[in-house]
């Protein structure tokens, strides 16, 4: 049996972004700003004015951290890019979650071969102001490294936060909202999941958990939650 152990995070010190790159991220807020209010699910929408992170600019990470900390506990960590499972999991059982300190091309703004500052900062951030889902992700990082010495437990771990966390969708009254950060932080993204393009399936844990995914493509299968509640008590 394979085996794993756990991984320093390549942590990254605070630059400054170009004018282009603060030009990328408010071109990109622009077109998510007129959008969103029917794509997302409210936990993403409280999310941003709690810290404040709708701006023509990119926040600060230590003035968001500050109110993210007050909230819940939880910081943004910059870090050079896409994080090993073996480090990622265990920064999310400190509370800690890694932003890749680097944005996207402003040629291709729909897409990024790693997880960029608007995938991680701008995607997840939000999400994790609401205690109830911050709570979960601290479990959940805090359980897969319990079992992160076998390959197979813990990559049940890792396919329950590909489709409960980065792409998920969720019944709201209002409709079928975005429940997933990882389609949040891409226009594209959201008109695709919320289109009749993708396999829409409800959410089963036990399927889920055996369900391999790939990161290189656009989801084929997106599960549907009940509720967000359905997702935290997936745990249990």
């Amino acid at each position: 049996m394979q085996t794993e152990k756990i991984l320093a995070p390549t942590l990254s010190r605070p630059r400054h972004f170009t004018r282009e790159e603060q030009e990328t991220w408010a071109e990109i807020m622009d077109s998510h700003r007129k959008k969103r209010k029917n794509q997302l699910h409210p936990i993403f929408l409280e999310g941003l004015e709690l810290l404040e992170m709708d701006t023509n600019s990119i926040p600060d990470i230590q003035t968001v951290n500050k109110k993210l900390k007050k909230l819940t506990g939880w910081e943004g960590v910059f870090v050079k890019g896409f994080e090993d499972p073996r480090s990622f999991y265990p920064m999310l059982r400190d509370k800690q979650f890694p932003i890749g300190n680097f944005i996207r091309s402003k040629q291709d703004l729909s897409y990024t071969p790693e997880p960029d500052i608007v995938h991680d900062f701008y995607g997840h951030i939000p999400f994790l102001a609401n205690k109830l889902y911050a709570d979960y992700c601290q479990k959940l990082g805090e359980l897969s490294g319990r079992v992160i010495h076998d390959a197979a437990k813990f990559r049940e771990f890792e396919r329950l936060f590909w489709f409960g966390v980065e792409f998920s969708l969720v019944k709201t009254q209002n409709g079928i909202r975005i429940f997933g950060a990882g389609i949040a932080s891409s226009i594209g993204e959201c008109e695709y999941a919320l289109s009749q393009k993708p396999k829409v399936i409800p959410f089963d844990i036990d399927l889920v958990r055996k369900k391999e995914f790939r990161i290189d493509e656009m989801q084929r299968e997106i599960f549907l939650l009940e509720s967000p509640e359905q997702l935290y008590a997936s745990l249990d």
